[in-house]
């Protein structure tokens, strides 16, 4: 009887055992090197879930609820994170090439050194972030705020860039290298000095190309 009243009054403990499903519960749950690949984990709760070095790959994630998860060195290539909350997580060298970020919350989270290559990220919020070194190469980003993120040393080499707002970000280093910033808000002229671009990087009406471009390697 003990076993029982305890196990129903800590869900989350009871439910790491749980076969991967929409809807269940693994917040809490010791998750790592796991091969959880095409998984519909739609609606799903990963709260404090641990899923560093798993393999997550061409999983559905939307309406998941993953605050404070750890994805370090997780892969989630062509994964889909629609209206997601991914606040506070953690994704040291994760790898989301490919994915879909669809109205997600990432607030306060921390991908150092993560991929995003040729990803689709809209509506998102990724502010108050740590964010360096990300790769977004040839990603879209259509509707993101880095609102005081520190973007340093992020890539966003051939990136598509719409109403994706900086303000107040920290852009050491970043590179924006053939890119067109003439749709993206709030980069001053501060923020481009720090950051790197090349002859063709477009930029916002009332920029210039600082003197310091292009960056020295």
């Amino acid at each position: 009887m003990f076993l029982l009243s305890w196990a129903a009054s800590n869900p989350a403990v009871a439910g790491c055992s749980d076969k991967r499903s929409p809807g269940m519960d693994w917040s809490g749950c010791k998750k790592t090197h796991k091969m959880l690949d095409d998984s519909n984990f739609s609606g799903s709760r990963f709260n404090n879930t641990n899923l560093s070095r798993s393999t997550l790959n061409g999983s559905n994630f939307e309406g998941a609820s993953m605050v404070k998860a750890n994805m370090a060195r997780a892969k989630a290539r062509g994964s889909r994170f629609v209206d997601a909350d991914m606040t506070k997580s953690v994704g040291y060298r994760a790898v989301f090439d490919g994915a879909t970020l669809e109205k997600t919350n990432l607030t306060k989270s921390e991908y150092f050194r993560a991929s995003f290559r040729d990803s689709i990220i809209t509506d998102t919020d990724w502010s108050k972030s740590e964010l360096g070194r990300v790769d977004f190469s040839s990603a879209q980003l259509d509707g993101v705020s880095f609102q005081f993120s520190n973007v340093s040393r992020v890539i966003f080499n051939d990136a598509k860039l719409t109403d994706v707002d900086f303000r107040g970000a920290y852009t050491y280093r970043t590179r924006f290298e053939n890119v067109d910033l003439r749709k993206v808000s709030h980069l001053s002229q501060l923020q481009l000095k720090l950051s790197c671009g090349n002859k063709t990087t477009q930029l916002p009406e009332g920029r210039s190309m600082p003197d310091n471009w292009p960056c020295e390697e």
